[in-house]
């Protein structure tokens, strides 16, 4: 891969190119899906979270990358107009991966890791090609994905253990990933503690990254 140097005349003939280079970079990398969203379509929701919130996640104020830490809906809401497009991805992962307890068990979590890797992926190309402000967003807390037991040194102004490989999720911004996800045209199913794995066909796991 030749890195190409950043350019100010940007051409608008190239950028739907480079989009459909990313998402079959993401496939390739193996997401099961990807796919081109206009930004203008991403809904970022004051309820998303206060789900984190009402009843209180486990990982809330656990991180830098889980809410309070995010910054307000607002300030997600500015950012992300200063974008034109984003990457969707989703990784399918078997509905025993993610009903209930086990999500939080460690196939579930590998399956976090993999996804990770994906938008790491693709986040990089991106950057490498010349979108240098291109961000990252994937699923669940990155407390919970890489650094259960231990305290967040981030947020004792250490800087993060994992910091080339972490990510917010969508929902600890306020984005509304089921509506997102269902404006695609793929499935996703509301899966909750109480649910098992014969109440649905598979589960998904979703990230995204911002190209700019």
């Amino acid at each position: 891969m030749q890195i190409k140097k950043i350019s100010l005349d940007k051409d608008s003939k190239k950028l739907p190119s480079d989009m459909e280079h990313f998402v079959k970079l993401a496939v390739d990398a193996g997401a099961s899906d990807a796919a081109i969203v206009t930004t203008d379509k991403i809904v970022v929701d004051e309820r998303v979270l206060m789900k984190c919130r009402f009843p209180l996640c486990s990982e809330y104020g656990q991180c830098m990358n889980c809410p309070p830490n995010t910054g307000s809906i607002e300030d997600m809401r500015r950012r992300i107009k200063q974008y034109e497009y984003s990457i969707v991805m989703k990784l399918d992962v078997p509905s025993e991966h993610i009903a209930g307890a086990a999500a939080r068990g460690e196939a579930g979590v590998e399956d976090l890791r993999k996804l990770c890797k994906i938008i790491s992926d693709v986040e990089s190309a991106a950057f490498y090609e010349g979108y240098y402000f291109s961000t990252g967003f994937s699923s669940a807390s990155c407390h919970f994905v890489w650094c259960q037991g231990i305290p967040c040194q981030a947020l004792e102004g250490k800087g993060c253990r994992q910091r080339a490989r972490v990510y917010s999720s969508m929902e600890a911004v306020g984005i509304d990933v089921f509506r997102l996800v269902a404006s695609i045209g793929w499935d996703i199913y509301p899966i909750g503690m109480s649910a098992t794995a014969d109440m649905f066909p598979q589960g998904s796991r979703c990230g995204m990254v911002l190209i700019g």
